[in-house]
């Protein structure tokens, strides 16, 4: 979690440089290099986006990253309100913070940046580009700003990490270590869960003629592979950083191997995406691939929260996405 966070930090500190550049002179090397930094700081931002404990989801944190899934187009419609009202409240990274999570993010900066078939549009001439270019400054700056105090708070010895850490009966959070794990533990299990239920589902909709790519998360700008391929990546990395092994009795050991396979044959199924995906998905035949996908992903998430989980002993933890 710490250098997972360390990296996302620093990866998306450079977005703000790459927008400024882009605006001030839109050539083929800047819309390069503006694609390129908002491509490593969705797949940066994606290795965390499962921890639903702790700094990142203080003060909406996560919404505020990234306001997803967003089916019902809020975004859209809020920041077309903006634009209609010239809203200067939203050219600034302090007082955009205040506005809504929905219009301050990731999403919200791919919904002006791109247009629909996956073009940098920042930096274009037109009616609204200082407006824009300016809104687009304030996002990066403040999802900067988001991202550097997440890993920062992650860094504190007497912060969450310090409660996860120092479990026992003078902690009215965590009165035994083994609690500590359970909630580690359950938010991996949660993370599989949105990425299979709010990620990959409603892309399949209800057969192959109703199939919808642009569910895809951050399908717009070209990146939905590279962000389903870093929430898979960074579930992974993050269980089998926790050296469970030496946890696991020995004849349960074979879960992990099983476990790694799984993990590594979901990723076999999101290489398959070809950007943009949004104009391939039906090229290619991906459908069959993410319903293998989703049924890789539920084997995942059985083999954690029931055969591992049991191995180890741990409790199921409060799911926040059923309201158990």
């Amino acid at each position: 979690m710490r250098p997972e966070t360390v990296q996302f930090a620093a990866v998306a500190a450079r977005l703000p440089a790459a927008t400024r550049a882009v605006c001030q002179d839109t050539s083929e090397t800047t819309q390069t290099e503006f694609r390129s930094a908002f491509s490593e700081t969705v797949q940066a931002y994606a290795r965390v986006h499962f921890l639903r404990i702790g700094p990142l989801i203080e003060d909406d944190r996560s919404s505020r990253l990234s306001f997803l899934p967003d089916p019902r187009g809020i975004a859209q419609r809020q920041i077309r309100k903006i634009y209609a009202a010239v809203d200067s409240a939203v050219l600034s990274p302090d007082s955009l913070a205040g506005k809504s999570v929905a219009v301050q993010g990731l999403s919200a900066l791919e919904l002006i940046a791109f247009d629909k078939t996956g073009a940098v549009r920042l930096g274009d001439m037109g009616d609204n580009r200082d407006f824009t270019c300016s809104y687009a400054l304030a996002i990066t700056e403040n999802v900067a700003s988001i991202a550097d105090r997440v890993a920062a708070d992650w860094q504190i010895p007497d912060g969450y990490a310090g409660l996860l850490l120092s479990a026992g009966p003078d902690n009215d959070t965590f009165r035994a270590s083994k609690e500590a794990l359970e909630t580690v533990f359950n938010t991996l299990v949660t993370g599989i869960i949105i990425t299979r239920d709010q990620d990959v589902l409603p892309v399949l909709g209800s057969s192959e003629a109703k199939a919808k790519p642009r569910r895809f998360p951050f399908s717009r700008s070209g990146n939905a592979a590279l962000y389903l391929s870093g929430e898979i990546g960074g579930i992974r990395d993050a269980l089998f950083a926790m050296n469970l092994k030496v946890l696991t009795p020995e004849e349960f050991v074979w879960l992990l191997d099983t476990l790694d396979f799984e993990f590594g044959n979901s990723q076999v199924y999101v290489k398959k995406l070809v950007p943009p995906v949004r104009q391939t998905f039906k090229q290619n035949n991906n459908y069959g691939d993410m319903k293998a996908l989703a049924i890789a992903l539920d084997s995942v998430r059985e083999l954690m929260a029931q055969e591992l989980a049991g191995a180890l002993e741990l409790a199921g933890g409060f799911n926040a996405l059923d309201g158990d």
